[in-house]
Formats: structure tokens, sequence, C-alpha cells
């Protein structure tokens, strides 16, 4: 199913689409619309399920979002189906630079949830940055995927979620691949699958800033590219490589100063 939104002057109008694929042979497909929330809800078991916003262009569609939404009841709005479908929500995004003659990776975490609006807003979403990871020479082409790793696995080392929590974690790349990803039909890095609860979201970074999930994932982008700007002025002592394992020469964790930010609509 898709729709249309309204065009403006400042962008391209903006296609938002609910796919689903049917969990077994079917002959017919019942869709039911509440009229009151404009969610949508199949009369069939569904798998495969997500919205999606896009636009078109010359050199093919432009996907701005994809939200993963559970099999019975979607919505095409995204700040509803996040609430519905996750306990924590947490955007992460890695930039790389070469830095004294080193690469340094700086994977940036931006968590965020929902608060009350002011008055005049429509939504209010808190961010809160928990923490950043440096890693030195990174032994790997698949460089953001190891940041998702690494970004989990302290957001359960730190307490911020648990095992089994139902994390959405907004990524910018493989969107090709996140299907299988969501699915555990395939590792997302090396032999590791997506733990239980865990779904990626996809959210583009140059475009969408109508969206809280491009909003959040641009965040991280402009973190991760802060914390490279200090290291390489100098501001902090360069990482000593002294904590090396197999995918790294050198790591530490980074506590940003600025933490808090709020976005609103």
């Amino acid at each position: 199913m898709s729709r249309k939104t309204r065009n403006d002057k400042a962008r391209k109008p903006r296609i938002e689409q609910l796919y689903g694929t049917t969990a077994d042979n079917v002959r017919e497909i019942v869709v039911r619309v509440n009229e009151a929330t404009g969610e949508i809800e199949f009369g069939q078991p569904m798998v495969n399920v997500y919205s999606q916003v896009s636009y078109d262009r010359p050199k093919g569609e432009k996907v701005l979002t994809r939200v993963p939404q559970g099999a019975s009841t979607l919505s095409f709005d995204i700040q509803r189906a996040l609430l519905a479908n996750f306990e924590y929500t947490v955007a992460v995004d890695t930039n790389s630079r070469t830095i004294n003659g080193r690469s340094v990776s700086v994977t940036a975490v931006v968590a965020f949830e929902e608060a009350p609006p002011p008055p005049g807003a429509s939504a209010h979403w808190r961010l809160d940055v928990p923490f950043c990871w440096e890693f030195i020479d990174l032994r790997t082409e698949k460089i953001e995927n190891f940041g998702w790793l690494a970004a989990y696995e302290q957001l359960i080392a730190g307490g911020q979620i648990s095992a089994g929590t139902r994390v959405g974690m907004i990524v910018d790349s493989d969107l090709g691949n996140i299907p299988k990803f969501n699915t555990r039909s395939a590792p997302f890095f090396e032999d590791r699958y997506l733990p239980p609860g865990v779904q990626l979201v996809y959210a583009s970074a140059d475009s969408g800033s109508e969206n809280v999930v491009n909003r959040v994932l641009q965040t991280a982008d402009s973190v991760s590219t802060q914390a490279l700007d200090a290291i390489g002025r100098g501001d902090v002592e360069f990482n000593r490589c002294d904590k090396a394992a197999r995918w790294y020469a050198g790591h530490r964790k980074i506590n940003p100063i600025a933490k808090i930010y709020d976005l609103w609509f």
C-alpha cells in the first residue's frame, strides 16, 4: 500500500508505503483501515513487514527511511511505529579519517525517547549520547557493521538494555541486506547474527530531516565527526594503541561533553 504526501517548495514529494509478504499462499488479501488512527491491519499472517518513505529521482528511487513493524498492525506514522514496536531506540553511525598516519574510526551512539511536547510542537524527542567508540586501524571492510556490534555489546555492558530488549537500531548502510539481517537469515558481521529483539531501521543521513529517525541518524553522524575533529586537532592525547585486539590496533571509549539534545516537530 502506498500514499504520496503533499509537496512543498523545499523538498520532493514523499512516497509512503507499507510492505508485507503473506506467510502462506493465499487467494485474497484482507486489509482493514482504522479510520481514527490510520493504522493498517492485515487479515492473514504476514512476514517481512515494514514501512518506507522515499521519493522518485532520475537515477532511481531514493529511500529515506525503512522501519520494520509488527506483522499485524502497521502505521504510516514513523513515531507511532517506533513506539509500538521498540522499547529502546538508538542510532549508530561510524566515520573514519586518517590522523597521524593511522586510520581512526569513531562510532557514535545516540539513544532517543519520546518526551512531552512543548506548546506549539506536535512531537518532542530527547536524545542522549551514552558513549562513542574509537578504533584505530580497523581490520575489516564492514566498518559500519562492526560499529553496530560494538555499540550493542556496550549498551548491554553499560546496562542501557538487557538481552532480549526490543531494540530499534537506526543505521545508514547495507540497505539491501537489512531484511536478511532482521530475519536472521544472514549474519550482519562475520558469523554474527542480530541478537534476539534487535531490528535494524534504515535512515538516510543526507536527506529526510522531517523524520525523527533521519534527524537522530544525522546527529550521530555529527557527533562522530566532532569526535574525529577533536582527535585531529590534538585536543585529546592520541590513542596509545595499548589495547589491541583481533579487529583493531587500539580502541577506547569516548564520553562526549555535550550529551543531551532535543528535537521538536
